[in-house]
């Protein structure tokens, strides 16, 4: 059977395979790149892992824009943006085994290198499906579905810690096969088919791209936090646990895996319910505004954490606001892009505010040092972009 765009059969499909692309990588930034920077840098750790997160962050860029146009020329010629997605799949499940065997940095870089090329072949296309095929008047509703993605990613990164699941070997095989199974059903049942649209009046095309340039601006400073949350997060709590050997911590961190699970359940359920309010009220910036509140207020709680339990109230309400953020954004960014046949390309450049991110936070990190003088002012500084993305989310004048 094959469903039409974009009845609900196709709709479950592409939320299923949009999460399917945060399995594929959430788990390697939040547990698994960590754990093989310990273990291949030693005593330097955070700059090994700054230095994977900087030079992926630097290829993720190039590629995902890259990809964009790329799809975006398949799309004009064959309909379809789906090879792409496929190719991808099978890179990135050969660059995971890179990953897996990794004994040193030079190895570990290239591994990451390999793993945002294939990332990025399978998300830039993806990524520009929801513009191509889901109306206007439901792009909030996909949104709400796509906006979890982010915690369901972080929900796969527990379930590959799980105790008991076996050696490393059996992790890597458990994540590549998550992933693949998520986003097959997409690739083999849905079927793409709108019609480009016409590009809309020279005046309207200008203001969009004025206010397409602020919600750039807006998600890149946001994504700064959540970039730094997802990255170092594992280090913070081995700091607020007291933790200094990491080098022998082992992947069945379980006071760090039940904090995350919880901090994933608690931004599911408001993600969804945020996806559903704005659609009933038709207006977005108000969610905009109480996720930034809501993850500047979790930062500034994790900054000033003195025990476990704070820390995790404090996580939980940052996850919480950067889901129901990202969520609502996606909607709002889809709607007001200039030209129907460059979606690809400029989701890509939309893109960046992921991956650059990836660039400013190691750099952040870096220069702060937090190992050794503790995350507060680092955490405050992430607390800060945050707010500031959401009043530049606030100024867009083309959406409520």
């Amino acid at each position: 059977m094959r469903f039409a765009s974009p009845g609900r059969g196709f709709i479950l499909l592409y939320a299923l395979a949009y999460s399917g692309m945060f399995v594929s990588f959430m788990p390697f930034v939040m547990v698994l790149l960590p754990l093989k920077a310990a273990m291949a840098g030693g005593g330097h750790a955070v700059q090994l892992l700054s230095a994977g997160a900087l030079g992926g962050a630097a290829v993720a860029s190039v590629a995902n824009v890259i990809f964009g146009a790329l799809s975006d020329r398949t799309r004009r010629l064959r309909g379809t943006r789906r090879p792409w997605i496929t190719v991808g799949l099978g890179v990135l499940c050969g660059s995971y085994g890179l990953l897996r065997v990794a004994a040193d940095p030079v190895s570990l870089l290239i591994a990451v290198t390999c793993i945002q090329i294939g990332i990025n072949m399978m998300f830039a296309p993806i990524a520009a499906v929801m513009a191509d095929e889901i109306p206007d008047a439901q792009k909030g509703m996909v949104a709400a579905l796509t906006g979890i993605a982010h915690p369901i990613g972080a929900m796969s990164a527990v379930l590959i810690t799980l105790p008991g699941l076996g050696g490393d070997t059996v992790r890597y095989i458990l994540l590549c096969l998550l992933f693949v199974a998520m986003t097959a059903p997409f690739l083999l049942l849905a079927r793409e088919g709108a019609a480009l649209p016409p590009p809309p009046p020279a005046p309207q095309r200008e203001l969009r791209r004025f206010d397409f340039v602020l919600a750039w601006t807006s998600r890149i400073l946001f994504q700064v936090a959540g970039n730094g949350l997802a990255t170092y997060g594992f280090f913070y709590f081995l700091a607020v646990l007291d933790r200094e050997d990491i080098s022998k911590t082992s992947v069945e961190a379980s006071p760090i895996v039940a904090t995350m699970t919880g901090s994933t359940i608690v931004a599911v359920m408001l993600t969804l319910l945020a996806g559903k309010l704005s659609d009933r009220i038709l207006r977005r910036k108000p969610f905009l505004a109480a996720g930034a509140v809501g993850m500047a207020a979790g930062l500034s709680t994790m900054a000033f954490a003195k025990s476990w339990g704070v820390a995790a109230i404090g996580h939980a309400m940052a996850m919480s606001g950067l889901s129901v953020f990202l969520a609502i954004h996606s909607a709002m960014a889809m709607q007001l892009l200039p030209n129907p046949a460059h979606r690809g390309r400029d989701l890509g450049i939309l893109n960046l505010t992921n991956t650059l991110p990836a660039m400013v936070a190691p750099l952040l990190a870096l220069a702060l040092a937090p190992e050794k003088t503790g995350y507060m002012v680092w955490l405050l500084i992430l607390a800060g972009g945050t707010l500031a993305g959401g009043a530049v989310a606030l100024c867009i004048r083309t959406q409520d």
